[in-house]
């Protein structure tokens, strides 16, 4: 699955930067034109661009380097074509690289130009994109919305056979193969290679041959298969396309393994297993070593066997350290950060109350003059009394006001740092981790892969988020998506979740502050769920408040209810930790509730049966819009 869809993004990559009507130039003829014409205009911004579409597949540390310097050139003489272009180019660099946060920030910068110039084929190319990003993050629903509205506006402009339609349909197939309809991905595949050869895309061609021979392995037909990866085969070498070789190299290994034919596999593997170490693809070298064990073992060759498979758990084990490491290494820069950020601000606000305190000083000796005037000049004196009072009595207001507004900062850096301790809850984290590690020494491979990544994701975008003060409502729900996948592991198979938006809200526009929900979320599970027999489930539903000034999300749980929870607390002893999350966050809400509102942020309300038995619990949030 994963190599469908790095193919379908280095497919589009090309596709989406590349000049309509303009021939495509070597990379090394775009390197000799740009050392003749160092001038800053637009002649060399294109330059720079194309120079970066030509090196796409060659892995170019020089691609970031010449994409930064055509988006400064475009930015400075304002030529939007050049900005929405190396923006792109951009967020492919980053996305080539598996950074997404940081691909989803250039592909919107890019988007948005494209939609203020009213330009229909960018408009098009930042749909695309974008679902390229949904897609690489499992989240389907997402990237088939902005697919669906990249067809519509291709069709309302009779887009119907073009490099730009190849590389929209060449997505739609990548998500249909993520959803495993696999017949649905090789019709829209088909359509894919018809553009490419009539077109005359080489790369195209080759790249979803092999997307379409991988297909019909998933689907068990080998045969068919092979003879689409023979001739992907031929069509790489052909134009040259040497990142996906090992790829596909490793896909016919595979598909001779399952037809018996062990001497075609192992020499395939081979090749695959030399190219993986030549390019370091150490993830791609991890999958050559596991399909060696088992053709080792099918030609009862055990004790090669027995290297291959003792390969594929060292660099397994090395790649998952170095990821665990990584990941508490960012948490822990973050924190320290966080740390001396606070110490600052704490230093900036004292030194304010000095100046305050200096200042009413300064007052008094000005007060003191006047009344020595005054003695001299009656009459002025009186008057110079007067107007030294009411600056003093301004005075006092002013600095009464700073000290009621820095309290009021202070509360609400308290609570957000106490709502950030709980995010960044050290035994979930653990929790998590071990999980993961015991699917992959237990349980399911891919999904233990799918999982490391979602935990990997969302401790980036908890690092990501946490200084913020609003995110969008789409961040908002990924975000807990990924926590509610990664709790999941923690229960059997009968813990279902849903979240749902009313169609008042807009999922990019409307804002709210991060991680508000999570807590909520978190006591569901922890207190209602965890302990109730049979299927177990969830809701979290957003909504619009009538008068629009609030987004009322409600958490909802058929779980055991808040007294019997509190039941098998009070059993299991006094409680040794004292939960702040919610609290933390009702503070948080207080806080930014400005429009005087008597009723309650958070309320709790205990739903019964009918007999009168708990029927689990439901937590409705007023987040303020302001």
């Amino acid at each position: 699955m994963k190599q469908l869809i790095w193919l379908a993004v280095m497919l589009f990559a090309w596709l989406i930067a590349a000049r309509p009507a303009v021939a495509q130039k070597s990379y090394e003829t775009l390197l000799q034109q740009l050392k003749k014409h160092p001038k800053a205009d637009t002649v060399r911004a294109e330059l720079l661009i194309d120079a970066c579409v030509a090196a796409t597949f060659r892995s170019d540390t020089t691609v970031l380097k010449m994409a930064t310097e055509a988006n400064r050139i475009a930015n400075t003489l304002g030529y939007e074509l050049g900005q929405i272009r190396s923006l792109n180019c951009l967020g492919n660099y980053y996305f080539s690289r598996s950074l997404n946060d940081k691909a989803t920030q250039y592909y919107m910068q890019a988007l948005r130009l494209a939609e203020k110039r009213g330009d229909y084929r960018n408009i098009v190319i930042g749909k695309s994109n974008l679902a390229n990003v949904f897609s690489n993050n499992s989240d389907t629903a997402r990237s088939f919305r902005r697919l669906a509205r990249a067809v519509h506006l291709m069709l309302a402009n009779t887009n119907t056979v073009s490099q730009n339609r190849a590389a929209i349909l060449t997505n739609l197939a990548n998500a249909y193969a993520q959803q495993k309809e696999y017949v649905k991905t090789i019709q829209v595949y088909e359509q894919v290679l018809h553009i490419c050869r009539s077109q005359g895309i080489g790369f195209g061609i080759a790249l979803t041959l092999d997307n379409i021979g991988k297909t019909y392995y998933d689907l068990g037909q080998f045969t068919k298969a092979l003879s689409y990866l023979e001739e992907a085969k031929t069509e790489i070498e052909r134009h040259h396309v040497d990142f996906v070789r090992a790829k596909n190299l490793n896909n016919l290994g595979r598909t001779y393994l399952s037809l018996d034919n062990i001497p075609q596999s192992l020499r395939y593997f081979r090749q695959a297993e030399a190219i993986a170490r030549q390019t370091g693809d150490n993830e791609g070298l991890m999958d050559i070593y596991f399909a060696l064990q088992q053709s080792y073992r099918k030609s009862n060759d055990f004790k090669a066997a027995y290297m291959a498979l003792n390969q594929y758990i060292s660099l397994k084990d090395s790649l998952f350290t170095i990821q665990k490491d990584k990941t508490i290494q960012e948490l822990n820069t973050k924190y320290e950060t966080e740390k001396k950020d606070y110490a600052i601000r704490t230093l900036a606000q004292q030194k304010q109350i000095t100046e305050l305190e200096s200042e009413r000083k300064t007052g008094l000796i000005y007060t003191i003059l006047a009344i020595v005037v005054a003695l001299s000049v009656v009459a002025y004196g009186l008057f110079a009394r007067f107007r030294s009072r009411k600056q003093r009595e301004l005075l006092t207001t002013q600095l009464q006001e700073a000290e009621r507004r820095i309290a009021i900062e202070q509360q609400a850096r308290d609570s957000e740092l106490k709502a950030l301790k709980s995010q960044m809850n050290p035994h979930f984290m653990f929790n998590a981790l071990n999980s993961i590690q015991e699917q992959f020494m237990y349980g399911d491979k891919q999904v233990a892969n799918e999982q490391m990544g979602n935990f990997t994701y969302l401790t980036r975008q908890i690092l990501q988020v946490s200084g913020k003060k609003k995110i969008s409502l789409a961040t908002e729900t990924d975000i807990l998506t990924k926590y509610l996948e990664l709790e999941k592991m923690r229960f059997p198979q009968d813990f279902t979740y849903r979240i749902t938006l009313s169609d008042d809200l807009d999922e990019d526009y409307h804002q709210l502050p991060p991680m508000l929900v999570q807590p909520f979320a978190e006591n569901s599970m922890k207190h209602g769920l965890l302990h109730k027999p049979g299927p177990k489930e969830l809701s979290i539903t957003f909504a619009l408040s009538e008068d629009e000034a609030f987004i009322l999300c409600t958490v909802e749980d058929n779980g055991i209810g808040r007294a019997r929870s509190a039941e098998i607390k009070q059993q299991k002893g006094p409680a040794r930790h004292v939960s702040f999350s919610v609290s933390a966050t009702e503070e948080r809400l207080k806080l930014l509730d400005q429009s005087g509102s008597s009723q309650p942020m958070v309320q709790f309300d205990d739903l019964v049966f009918p007999d009168g038995s708990a029927a689990g619990t439901r937590v409705t949030i007023r987040i303020p819009l302001g």
